[in-house]
């Protein structure tokens, strides 16, 4: 079995052995030993729930790889989205009645997990129509046993914790609390979120827990007349969530800032919080954001890319111009590719495989951008990424520097994604021509002379990796004063995101980039309905996803088009202005806000003063 084939089981064992946690302990209430041996062996693949359950017991985010999941298996993640919703919406005939589709019952990811599940979601029920507290938090416990047993007679610190296990337990205190054992669910809570601040590495991980922990436990703490640890308690989380761009919880961790705060001198800090809560709220209230915001404790938002195996396969094969016979000669019958390809039938590990370095796409189950064994180096590839999109070119070429030396760059796809994260910050720099960097990146989606105006182009399978080098030839030509091409480019991305039975909020970041840069060139070309359809579009995106770095583009280029399509100010672009400058300012996306400012003052008025 070649290297790149059992990535994945290299992964967990490298964690695994440099955070010297023994199987034992990693695989408590999930699986076996022999089967985890398996797993980083790479002889058994571990459904993604269990994958990422495991990752995150050893701290790490699992949305830093794409994932290609079955038809099946995909179908039960939105499923299983939907009741998260429906909880959250306090919809319980809904919630009902998606616990009666075949989805409950079917063991598609982890059983136990999976089971773990249903038993939140029976407390859900019995908490809305019984307000029975004892019968939730009897099923909470049974939920808690079957993947950390003994765990509430014992010491946290003797176990390895995920982050839906923790909001299982974080979720069993609110019901504490409900049914009026505040003392325990004070203990409770103190000792998790000391937990999280201790273990939880990743930031990406703990973002995910430490604000919902803070959220439940500040209310206990201000009856007890502590509002300054709640407030530091609060700052800390705002602070974590607006690093990240998160919009879960944000909004309740704010106003619990100002209740901590309502003694104390008013600050600058206090008067920016309340502004920029205000834009907030007008926001989910204008937009629907409290249907996917609303407070729910059980919604843990996910950014992991997902693709559909039996799209890459049929994709893939039709791009390379091969028959299901051809494709399958050697693997498999074309009978049993057929079935692959129409999603009613996942291959087998030694067949996927197969067909993958067939198809030549450079995929395994799970796929970081790079080729590496190295968590860390994704970790650290997420953050050039950042660096880039925040136009921080120093501290780019310094990220860019250390993953060279971290990576095997006799790797193909570690060369390819280094080279052009490289090109990208030399260009921006004005230190690598316009032309130079369009020639380079067509060559490497190997689309020179106009290749991709050809509707054979578009047939092949658009990885995040091809969204990204498609986008850079759109923005190049859209530099180039090529504005009908870049649009074309974006356009055809859409459609390939579109045309996917994987949602756009399950591709984020690919969906919102494109979603953005095409809006803002319809702007641009006089496509004032089409921008302002695809600004609602990632509007929306961005408060489903609980992703906000880029709202404020989206505010912000709706409010222009309102601008031109009146022919002039008005009071509802001037408001979308507003809710704009203060949103990217908090989350920071400090750019997008500087550039609101300047254009405020230049049309509106002069001497605003934001704060």
């Amino acid at each position: 079995m070649s290297k790149e084939s059992q990535r994945i089981g290299d992964v967990l064992f490298k964690l695994r052995k440099e955070k010297r946690i023994s199987q034992d302990m990693l695989c408590l209430g999930l699986c076996t030993k022999g089967a985890f041996s398996k797993f980083e062996y790479g002889e058994r693949k571990p459904d993604r729930l269990l994958l990422n359950t495991v990752l995150l017991r050893l701290g790490k985010n699992p949305d830093k790889m794409a994932t290609i999941l079955t038809a099946e298996e995909y179908a039960y993640f939105v499923w299983k989205k939907k009741v998260l919703t429906a909880v959250g919406q306090q919809d319980m005939s809904a919630l009902k009645r998606l616990l009666e589709e075949p989805e409950a019952e079917r063991i598609v990811v982890h059983e136990g997990l999976q089971r773990q599940f249903l038993y939140q979601m029976e407390a859900a029920v019995a908490e809305h129509e019984e307000q029975d507290m004892e019968k939730c938090i009897l099923l909470l416990e049974q939920a808690v046993e079957l993947t950390m047993p003994g765990i509430r007679q014992n010491s946290a610190e003797r176990y390895l914790i995920s982050v839906d296990e923790m909001r299982l337990l974080l979720n069993l205190a609110r019901y504490l609390i409900r049914g009026e054992q505040k003392d325990e669910a004070l203990r409770m809570l103190l000792n998790i979120v000391a937990y999280i601040e201790k273990h939880y590495e990743d930031y990406e991980a703990k973002v995910k827990v430490y604000p919902m922990g803070v959220k439940l436990l500040v209310p206990l703490l201000l009856e007890q007349k502590r509002e300054l640890e709640g407030a530091v308690l609060c700052k800390k989380a705002v602070e974590l969530l607006c690093w990240q761009g998160v919009l879960y919880d944000l909004a309740e961790l704010m106003e619990l800032f100002l209740v901590c705060s309502e003694g104390l001198p008013r600050t600058e800090e206090i008067v920016r919080y309340e502004k920029q809560l205000w834009a907030l709220k007008e926001v989910y209230r204008e937009f629907g954001g409290d249907g996917y915001l609303k407070e729910n404790y059980l919604l843990s938002y996910s950014n992991q890319e997902m693709y559909l195996l039996d799209e890459v396969i049929r994709r893939s094969r039709t791009a390379k111009e091969l028959s299901q016979e051809e494709l399958s000669e050697d693997i498999c019958t074309p009978e049993t590719l057929s079935r692959i390809e129409s999603g009613r039938r996942a291959p087998n590990t030694r067949n996927f495989r197969a067909l993958m370095e067939k198809l030549d796409t450079g995929l395994d189950y799970y796929n970081g951008e790079l080729d590496t064994d190295d968590f860390m180096v994704l970790e650290q590839e997420l953050e050039l990424e950042r660096a880039i999109s925040l136009e921080n070119w120093q501290e780019a070429h310094v990220l860019l520097d250390r993953l060279k030396n971290q990576l095997d760059m006799t790797k193909s796809k570690n060369q390819k994604v280094m080279w052009a994260k490289e090109n990208c910050i030399l260009f921006n720099e004005g230190k690598l021509a316009l032309k130079e960097f369009l020639k380079d990146c067509e060559k490497a989606m190997g689309c020179e002379e106009g290749k991709w105006r050809e509707e054979k182009f578009w047939k092949q399978f658009f990885t995040r990796y091809k969204v990204t080098m498609m986008n850079y030839i759109a923005c190049i030509y859209h530099i180039d004063h090529r504005l009908d091409d870049a649009i074309f480019i974006l356009e055809q991305l859409l459609k390939q995101l579109r045309n996917s039975n994987v949602k756009l909020v399950d591709r984020y970041k690919s969906s919102v980039t494109i979603i953005g840069n095409l809006s803002a060139y319809y702007g641009e070309s006089g496509q004032l309905e089409k921008c302002l359809e695809l600004c609602g579009i990632g509007i929306e995106l961005c408060l489903e996803s609980g992703r906000g770095l880029r709202l404020g583009n989206f505010l912000t280029n709706k409010a222009e088009v309102i601008n031109e399509k009146a022919g002039g100010t008005t009071e509802k672009s001037k408001l979308y202005l507003k809710y704009a400058y203060y949103i990217s300012d908090l989350l920071p996306a400090h750019r997008t806000a500087a550039y609101i400012a300047d254009y405020y003052k230049l049309y509106y008025e002069a001497n605003v003063i934001w704060y």
